[in-house]
């Protein structure tokens, strides 16, 4: 059946590839003029996404996580398509795609707002795009000998059935004759398009060189703005120049000269932005323009099988509807409005709109920040148990590491557009490659003290800020990096989770300061030297803020940071 096949299909799972993949925010200077001055606001490129480089398996559930700014969703738009590349290349499922226009990529978008149009229904907006969307269906031609074959055997039996009428012949055998008629109509049908056409597809063709010229015209309009900044720009420094002139030899003149020069210089920077930002768009275009050469090169050359674009039939929409409000449980909301729903069942009505489109790759962007606490848990188990059911590519971005390391396969952590490291839940939290990784993934944060360690015997000696010393048997810990072990001192960074801290009788002196009781667990701030850290202790504790407590470390469980460049000082 129909279902079964889309059922297949729909669930299409794909490799993604992104191999040095950069986005580059040009500098755009603005120069403005007042009374003969001319002021420009100087800002730099930004590099939003910096030599981002990764490989994604069919159907794994990938998470980018981050603080705000951090490029996240700035590389998910980049793989949906809605930002173009500056440098790198994209392949979805071996294909490059840089220059693929976002409804070609075969990808659906979930976004942070639900997106859904107010005046529809829940089963309106689900199928809103597949009545929008065109697919392409095989041009199929008919087998002229085998229609011909038919034909004539269609017309025997038709006199076989007038003839057993007129004869008032037994009524089994008219039924007879007449089930062979319906199974020689059945086989006309097949037969009447069986053929697949195999041609030189000229709409392609077409296609092809309408891209081509519209990006032609996108480099000619291109030149001609940055021409006309050029002359803009050539001009405010002529008129600068000029008045530069006039001031010699007047009162003050080498002030006022040096506040033009100022200015001069500042139009020379502005020209030098908007040479490069024209230079990165123009390769862009070269890029694209490259591509649709070559594809068109192909089809000129290389008969293909036609085919020709057709609109989802009612039967098709409606049963894609139907499967995707069963597997997300509010087949009872497509007669609602998003008026009428809550948060929670708007948001599977976005996830539906994306499900029916059997796209090769999810993309999810923040879709749970819009909800409270509770409901965000539970859509969150929602999302898990739907990845689970189509087996298909997810990537989810997110700024919460909770989502992140209950949700992902694989997690990608990023820090000023930069990947700090690529991993599964548990080794980002048991082997963190860095300091910021550490910090931002476990909750609530690591603890970091800056000490002084040297090896000893079979042990590593720390000393913190406050003089307090301990030690860790080296048989304990995972391996250090040599030169941390020539028995010199060294000073590094510390780290150690809340959870992994032991109370007891001996150890560092630490003053409670504040004391959270959450239930069954028992969160304590305490104070060591001019630091605060926390606590984590499963046991209600009798202490109280004020109270001085001893902790200790285990040395299993510890992290030790480069000071400098806040690496990870343990072996790979």
């Amino acid at each position: 059946s129909f279902i079964c096949k889309f059922i297949k299909g729909k669930l299409k799972v794909a490799n993604l590839s992104l191999r040095h993949v950069c986005k580059i925010y040009p500098a755009r200077n603005k120069t403005k003029s007042k009374k003969g001055d001319a002021t420009t606001r100087v800002t730099n490129d930004f590099v939003a996404v910096k030599d981002f480089n990764m490989e994604i398996a069919d159907g794994e559930f990938i998470v980018f996580v981050g603080p705000s700014g951090c490029g996240k969703s700035t590389t998910l738009r980049m793989i949906a398509g809605l930002e173009d590349i500056t440098s790198g290349e994209l392949y979805i499922d071996d294909q490059l795609v840089n220059s693929v226009e976002p409804k070609d990529r075969d990808i659906a978008m979930v976004f942070q707002s639900y997106a859904l149009y107010p005046h529809m229904t829940s089963y309106d907006n689900i199928a809103f795009g597949l009545r929008m969307r065109k697919i392409l269906s095989p041009v199929m031609l008919p087998d002229e000998e085998k229609v011909s074959e038919v034909n004539a055997r269609i017309t025997e039996v038709k006199a076989e059935i007038a003839q057993l009428r007129a004869q008032k012949a037994d009524k089994a055998l008219i039924e007879e004759a007449e089930r062979k008629l319906a199974e020689l109509k059945q086989k006309l049908a097949e037969y009447s398009s069986c053929i697949p056409l195999i041609a030189i597809d000229e709409a392609k063709i077409k296609e092809l060189e309408k891209k081509i010229k519209a990006a032609e015209g996108d480099r000619r309009r291109l030149a001609a703005a940055h021409e006309k900044k050029l002359a803009r720009f050539a001009l405010d420094r002529q008129k600068l120049v000029q008045r530069a002139e006039k001031l010699k030899n007047t009162e003050n003149a080498e002030e006022k000269i040096a506040e033009i020069q100022a200015s001069i210089d500042k139009i020379i920077l502005d020209t030098d932005c908007e040479n490069r930002a024209t230079e990165l768009t123009d390769k862009e275009i070269q890029t694209r323009i490259d591509a649709y050469n070559k594809d068109l090169e192909y089809y000129r050359s290389t008969p293909v099988q036609i085919y020709k674009p057709r609109n989802y039939t009612k039967a098709e929409i409606d049963e894609k509807v139907q499967w995707a409000a069963g597997i997300l449980g509010i087949k009872e909301l497509l007669s609602s409005k998003p008026a009428e729903m809550s948060g929670g069942q708007r948001q599977r009505i976005a996830l539906g709109r994306a499900m029916v489109r059997g796209p090769k790759v999810f993309l999810l962007d923040e879709p749970l920040s819009n909800l409270d606490a509770k409901l965000r848990t539970a859509m969150r188990s929602e999302i898990v148990k739907l990845h689970k059911q189509l087996k298909t590519t997810f990537i989810y971005v997110t700024h919460d590491q909770v989502e992140a390391m209950t949700m992902g396969t694989r997690i990608v952590v990023m820090k000023d557009g930069v990947v700090q490291q690529i991993d599964t839940p548990t080794n980002l939290f048991d082997y963190p490659k860095n300091k910021f990784v550490a910090g931002f993934i476990g909750t609530p944060q690591m603890n970091f003290f800056d000490v002084t360690v040297i090896k000893k015997g079979a042990k590593l000696e720390v000393t913190f800020g406050n003089g307090e010393k301990t030690g860790f048997a080296l048989s304990e810990m995972r391996k250090l990096r040599e030169d941390i072990l020539d028995g010199e001192e060294h000073a590094v960074t510390l780290g150690v989770r809340g959870e992994s801290i032991v109370m007891g009788t001996a150890g560092l002196t630490a003053t409670v300061s504040i004391k959270e009781v959450l239930g069954n667990d028992t969160h304590l701030f305490v104070r060591i030297g001019g630091g605060e850290y926390i606590v984590c202790s499963n046991q209600r504790l009798s202490c109280e803020p004020g109270d001085e407590v001893k902790i200790s470390f285990n040395g299993k469980t510890v992290h030790f940071f480069d000071a400098q460049t806040e690496e990870s000082l343990f072996e790979n």
